[in-house]
């Protein structure tokens, strides 16, 4: 086959520096970001089809300590990988690729529906023009301590302050909703102001189905990859659920000083809160808190990772490259990790099923009374 004769990269493809200052091949026509290993950032620019394997091998063998075949082993191995994610020229584009300029695309099991790909960025430019001027360690520090602050309060008000008056609970939990919901939106235009910040606009906002049935907000940043700065990547990952962390600070306040019906709503918004910021930072849901662990560590699509691994090793399949080159201490730490994703998703799963069936049963039982 020619395109893995004298293999040329397909057009559109452009090695930058990003994550950690590790290179990545960015993949403009589909959006997606290639991570390499610096020898292979230096190998994909001779694959501009003047050259041969055998050549290209050659070189390998000739700057390195390989012998000739192994070099051409390993290039092999090289060019099929990127033939098979299609990358080449006359290789076959993978599915994903195709879905991922789709207004509806699977993530992690989460459709995405795309709203608007520009509002955001136009909106809050000039607000991140004015805050570039400042500190950013500063503006980060006083943000999350705020966001912290806020949490503490939220759960001393919960414990402490007024509970929910059960005679207005048959609609104030409705208007509790609707300005939860309210929040999620500044949740993820928290995101989108972070990354605007730092100059990695985010591609769109919409909203998600997390595990198809649960409705979330939502902002795309897969541009974060090209921030070097750990540190930046765990900000932008945090700043939603420490914006949350300020808003139930402000609603504790409430609850506890107010009384009657704004009381009773903001005491009911508490729950919602504090149990939207334990999801954030579960670490076993694709959350933020999972996503500021895996800027802090420097590592990329664990989740993938660990449920690719898991899939290969209950089916008895051959492991793909990426996931044979794991150290057997890597891929223990992976299976383990996967294994204990299924089984929180599971909880979950039984959890919302009797959740569902309770509430239907004492529906029925008020009708029969």
């Amino acid at each position: 086959m020619e395109t893995l004769t004298r293999p040329k990269l397909r057009e559109g493809l452009e090695v930058i520096r990003g994550m950690d200052d590790h290179p990545l091949l960015y993949d403009a026509s589909s959006g997606i970001y290639h991570r390499l290993s610096r020898s292979a950032a230096g190998l994909v620019q001779r694959l501009d089809g003047s050259r041969s394997l055998d050549d290209i091998a050659g070189l390998m063998a000739a700057r390195g300590t390989k012998t000739p075949e192994a070099a051409r082993t390993e290039l092999d191995r090289f060019v099929k990988n990127l033939y098979d994610s299609g990358l080449l020229d006359g290789s076959p584009t993978p599915q994903r690729a195709r879905d991922a300029g789709r207004r509806g695309r699977r993530n992690q099991m989460m459709p995405r529906f795309v709203v608007s790909r520009t509002l955001l960025p136009r909106l809050l430019e000039p607000l991140a023009a004015v805050l570039r001027k400042m500190p950013g360690g500063a503006l980060a520090g006083g943000h999350i301590a705020g966001g912290v602050v806020g949490t503490v309060l939220a759960v001393w008000a919960l414990l402490a302050g007024p509970s929910a008056d059960p005679k207005l609970a048959h609609w104030t939990t409705l208007l509790a909703l609707v300005l939860f919901l309210g929040q999620i939106v500044l949740h993820e235009a928290a995101h989108a102001m972070v990354a605007q910040f730092l100059k990695v606009p985010v591609r769109g906002f919409g909203f998600a189905l997390l595990f198809y049935f649960m409705p979330l907000a939502y902002v795309d940043r897969t541009d974060a990859y090209r921030l070097r700065s750990r540190a930046s990547r765990v900000v932008l990952a945090l700043a939603g659920p420490v914006n949350d962390g300020w808003v139930a600070g402000l609603t504790a306040l409430v609850a506890t000083t107010a009384d009657g019906t704004v009381a009773t709503v903001a005491a009911t918004m508490l729950v919602f809160q504090l149990l939207s910021v334990i999801t954030n930072l579960n670490p076993l849901l694709p959350s933020d808190g999972y996503a500021a662990l895996e800027a802090g560590m420097g590592t990329v699509d664990a989740r993938g990772r660990a449920f690719g691994l898991l899939k290969h090793t209950l089916l008895h399949r051959p492991l793909p490259s990426h996931l044979a080159a794991l150290t057997p201490a890597a891929r223990r730490l992976h299976l383990a990790y996967g294994a204990l994703c299924t089984l929180y998703v599971l909880v979950l799963a039984y959890v919302a099923v009797v959740g569902t069936v309770f509430s239907y049963g004492s529906v029925q039982g008020m009708w029969g009374r």
